[in-house]
């Protein structure tokens, strides 16, 4: 994000740290170095950029210029690091004289990897997209497992997605300590009444049937739908596609497998699913 800080709003400036780190810009406008600079930091913050506000000051203000002296700031251009309401640090002029060094110094106050993963899996979450947030979630996770926010983020989007198996395991690596927790004994409440909800006697029939009867095609469809509906994907798509690898013309076996991939976006074995069938059909 990206703003102008001046005498009017540079208290709320500051009060914003307290989110997101901010990086106050003071510059010299008279200076004609300013101008590439400015536009470097905006390159390397990004307009859209969650993690971090780059506030733009012009010294000229009174007020702008009262802050310059309250935290040292004795030389321009420069940016104060501001998280928390606190100025935790300070990049002078010198610092600043390289261009292409920009991008990373502005990388380095962005937040871990693991971190902006987990809020990018958070928005995914919000639009609906649980799959992509599932697969970012996973790789935060691989990152940082002592992490409890991500840990316990990962099992509750494991169970919405009904990677039950998944989720139990989560779970089953927490700490005792925070095994104490509510959003703990939360998420394990929904995983035991996910499991319960998985077993359909529907599905059981099916199953039954199915073995009874491994050339039924039409059988085949239906159990593959209900494990898919039951979370069971990768076991429905591994059924389909040990019918289609015999004959890929077979019944309704590769519309039922093309239907269940369509639901799968932002799967890891979305992937690997459809490159297995690509490769039978081209």
């Amino acid at each position: 994000m990206i703003e102008v800080a001046n005498q009017n709003n540079i208290r709320d400036v500051i009060q914003k740290s307290a989110e997101k780190t901010v990086l106050l810009y003071v510059f010299d406008p008279q200076d004609p170095k300013s101008a590439a600079l400015t536009q470097a930091l905006e390159n390397a913050a990004g307009a859209g950029n969650d993690f971090l506000i780059l506030a733009e000051a012009d010294v000229s203000d009174p007020a702008i210029y009262s802050i310059c002296a309250q935290i040292g700031i004795t030389s321009l251009p420069a940016i104060c690091v501001l998280e928390n309401g606190r100025p935790v640090d300070l990049v002078l002029s010198d610092r600043l004289s390289n261009l292409e060094a920009v991008p990373g110094l502005v990388a380095s106050f962005m937040p871990a990897k693991e971190k902006i993963l987990f809020a990018e899996a958070v928005k995914l979450e919000e639009a609906g997209k649980n799959h992509e947030a599932f697969a970012k979630l996973q790789e935060a996770f691989e990152i940082a497992p002592k992490d409890i926010n991500i840990r316990f983020g990962f099992a509750d989007i494991a169970v919405i997605t009904k990677k039950l198996d998944k989720a139990r395991e989560i779970l089953a690596g927490t700490d005792p300590a925070d095994q104490q927790s509510q959003i703990y004994q939360d998420l394990m409440a929904a995983l035991t009444l996910a499991e319960k909800n998985r077993e359909n006697p529907e599905t059981r029939i099916l199953e039954t049937r199915h073995q009874e009867n491994p050339d039924d095609l039409d059988i085949a469809e239906q159990l593959a739908t209900a494990w898919s509906q039951d979370g069971k994907t990768e076991e429905a798509l591994q059924l389909l596609l040990s019918y289609l690898k015999k004959d890929l013309n077979a019944g309704n076996i590769k519309k039922v497998y093309l239907d269940i991939l369509s639901t799968m976006n932002g799967d890891p074995l979305q992937g690997k699913y459809r490159r297995a069938v690509y490769s039978l059909m081209y």
